[in-house]
């Protein structure tokens, strides 16, 4: 059956009549259309029919009873897991199934049991998982997959009761330290300490010894994916180096996990590679490249794992600049076919990534775009180039108004109006460098017609009145229109009139002046705006009045027409929060770029622990050449050059003239993680070449050119 007919919204009384022609004798015979009743259950409990879906626990626990199918069993405990979520008290007759399954002498079907004792949040099911967990955990010679299923559980059962837990961290300890001999159950048992010392702000932050970080560092290679993630993630704030020589060796252990084809795995290696350059004096140039290589493989995941890298991208970028990362920016250019929040996300770092060097080519990726189709792209790379403008010196600000001039003539009206938003901005950073330009764009005040473009030509044509000879002309546009427009069009309208008519008083600004007060206090209702009005005529009374001596024009000059700052764009975060952020590389928090307390509330805020080498100054941390150092160059090697690969030899030899850099463990990490199942024949006459170093296909596909 198809899954739309499956993930279709049924009734109780359907399914229950396609249950109840299969009955017990036929179970065999009928299983499959069962089973397809069955998965219609669950479909429906994950679309939200719980109403309807609760009626059907005495049929869920008749099969539950009468089959051994592994299938089936499984559909049972998902079903409870599910509804028992959502209604707690409704699981209640399923517990008695769910206790005689823990005693199944099927690891799989324990290991189902126990989940569903501690999925479901009612009292009873509560204190049997306890009774479940407290059970394997005391006894010897469990099967290991069961084993590590009732650790994993804890960090769960700790959100429903932390003393009850708490009391079981002795045991963890003991398994962790005993565990020697199974790696899987004594990552499970860290995992699990870590968690729940992270979650509860009683218990003192984790701390391992270095003996016993290396240890794990070293059993990387024998663990599977999802454990190398947890031993990279234990151990961000738990494995504090004393020495530089410390860092050095956990980073050479971890660097190969830096082309794990599991994001999970790689962004878990950078972030803790991150962690330790916290504690380095400094940084090899190898090193550099080698981060910046995993990145760029990243970036050809799919659209939600590159978003997730993206963004974690933006952070490092806040946090240590350009320092860290050494990505040319070609790849953060949009491609067509990206989602819209990739290329947002894509935008931003081209934005934090431009400096003198790379602002040409930025320039003309984003004037590309703002004359693309997509309107809302358009939009939003116009604003990013006004917004380089503001945020480089004006060299290359003169750069990106030239760009924008050019737009300008585009002649879109959407185009205009960005343009106009944008060169208010523009024109605060650099007040009096673009002056000659003011004539081009009050051109185009009879195109602009958002609210937002209304604001900014008014404030240009206010602000640069002494450059237009009928500056009075060009407001009158709008002023003529002001009770139509939107609340804060009238504000800038209002304020502007007065302005006028404080630096010029004659019978032309007088007139625009009061006609504007009148239509405020007289015929608008916005409360605000009719106070601010009142505010300014009771000024303009006082000056006038014989007791001006109380408010001289220069007093009310100052008040209502002073000069404004430089606008400035701050791209820098609390350096508190970025290292916060930085410890969590591949969470929500880093994809929010919010302290982990805004986006989980009982969780503890991760530091840097204390240590005699902790680098106060991260964002000046030395980088050196490959050659220039005595420390080991199997930490920090270079990235190697491609050697080019004969039909018959596995690697022809480098020409004499030019050396080239070859790594120890070239092909062994990708090797590791892409593993081929079996033997396989190769079609041609000798080895492929492939199927010898499929490390190099990975490293070739992760070298992403400029387009």
């Amino acid at each position: 059956m198809s899954d739309q007919r499956i993930f279709a919204r049924y009734k109780a009384t359907e399914i229950r009549a396609e249950l109840q022609n299969f009955d017990a004798k036929r179970s065999k015979v009928s299983a499959t259309k069962r089973k397809v009743a069955l998965r219609k259950i669950i479909a429906n409990l994950k679309m939200g029919n719980y109403n309807e879906m609760v009626l059907l626990y005495p049929e869920m626990l008749k099969f539950w009873q009468v089959e051994d199918d592994l299938e089936v069993k499984r559909i049972c405990h998902e079903y409870v897991r599910t509804l028992g979520a959502a209604k707690p008290q409704s699981a209640k007759e399923a517990l008695g199934a769910v206790l005689g399954d823990l005693e199944n002498k099927n690891e799989e079907v324990q290991i189902m049991s126990l989940r569903t004792l501690s999925a479901v949040t009612s009292l009873e099911y509560i204190n049997e998982a306890f009774k479940a967990v407290g059970y394997v955990l005391a006894r010897r010679g469990v099967p290991q997959n069961l084993l590590k299923t009732a650790i994993l559980l804890l960090k769960y059962m700790d959100d429903l009761d932390h003393d009850r837990v708490s009391s079981t961290l002795d045991s963890l300890y003991d398994i962790f330290e005993r565990q020697l001999a199974s790696p899987t159950v004594q990552v499970a048992a860290l995992h699990t300490i870590y968690a729940i010392h992270e979650k509860n702000t009683d218990l003192k932050p984790l701390r391992l010894e270095l003996d016993v970080a290396m240890g794990l560092l070293d059993l990387l290679p024998q663990l599977n994916e999802w454990d190398k993630a947890m031993v990279l993630e234990s151990l961000t704030t738990s494995a504090v180096p004393q020495t530089h020589s410390d860092v050095c060796a956990m980073i050479e252990l971890v660097l190969p996990q830096l082309q794990h084809a599991n994001t999970y795995v790689a962004l878990n290696a950078f972030k803790f590679i991150a962690y330790l350059l916290n504690y380095a004096e400094h940084v090899n140039e190898g090193l550099i490249k080698r981060f910046s290589n995993s990145i760029v493989s990243l970036l050809n995941k799919p659209p939600e794992l590159e978003f997730l890298v993206l963004r974690n991208i933006i952070l490092l970028l806040l946090s240590r600049g350009a320092s860290l990362l050494k990505l040319d920016v070609s790849f953060f250019f949009i491609e067509y076919n990206d989602p819209i929040y990739i290329k947002d996300t894509k935008l931003e770092c081209l934005y934090l990534s431009a400096d003198h060097e790379t602002l040409p080519r930025i320039l003309e990726e984003l004037v590309q775009y703002a004359t693309d189709i997509d309107i809302q792209m358009s939009r939003k790379a116009i604003r990013a180039i006004g917004n380089l403008a503001v945020k480089l010196n004006e060299e290359a600000a003169h750069d990106c108004v030239d760009a924008l001039l050019d737009l300008l003539e585009f002649g879109v009206d959407y185009v205009v109006q960005e343009i106009i938003s944008v060169f208010r901005n523009i024109l605060r950073k650099h007040p009096k460098r673009f002056e000659s330009i003011i004539g081009e764009l009050v051109k185009h005040t009879e195109s602009v017609q958002e609210p937002e473009a209304k604001n900014a030509m008014i404030w240009i044509i206010t602000n640069y009145s002494y450059a237009l000879p009928n500056y009075l002309e060009f407001f009158q546009v709008f002023s003529s229109n002001l009770l139509e427009e939107t609340s804060d069009v009238q504000f800038s309208i209002l304020t502007s009139s007065v302005k006028f008519f404080i630096r010029n008083p004659n019978y032309q600004t007088e007139k625009i002046c009061i006609k504007a007060l009148k239509q405020c206090t007289e015929e608008i209702n916005n409360p605000d705006l009719r106070d601010r009005a009142f505010m300014y005529w009771r000024l303009l009374s006082l000056a006038q009045s014989p007791k001006s001596h109380l408010l001289s024009n220069d007093s009310m000059t100052k008040l209502i027409d002073g000069e404004l700052p430089a606008i400035q764009l701050s791209t820098k975060l609390d350096p508190v929060i970025l290292e916060e952020l930085e410890l969590n590389i591949g969470t929500i928090a880093s994809i929010y770029l919010k302290p982990v307390s805004q986006v989980f509330r009982n969780t503890r805020t991760k530091r840097l622990l204390p240590s005699p080498i902790l680098n106060p100054n991260k964002e000046n941390l030395k980088v050196i050449n490959d050659g220039s150092t005595n420390l080991n160059s199997g930490a920090f090697e270079r990235v190697p050059e491609w050697e080019t690969i004969g039909q018959s030899d596995d690697v022809s030899v480098a020409s004499p003239r030019r050396t080239k850099t070859m790594m120890n463990d070239y092909d062994k990490p990708a090797e590791k993680v892409n593993q081929l199942k079996g033997k396989r024949k190769s079609s041609s006459a000798g080895p492929s070449t492939l199927s010898r170093k499929p490390s190099m296909l990975v490293r070739k596909l992760s070298m992403k050119k400029p387009f």
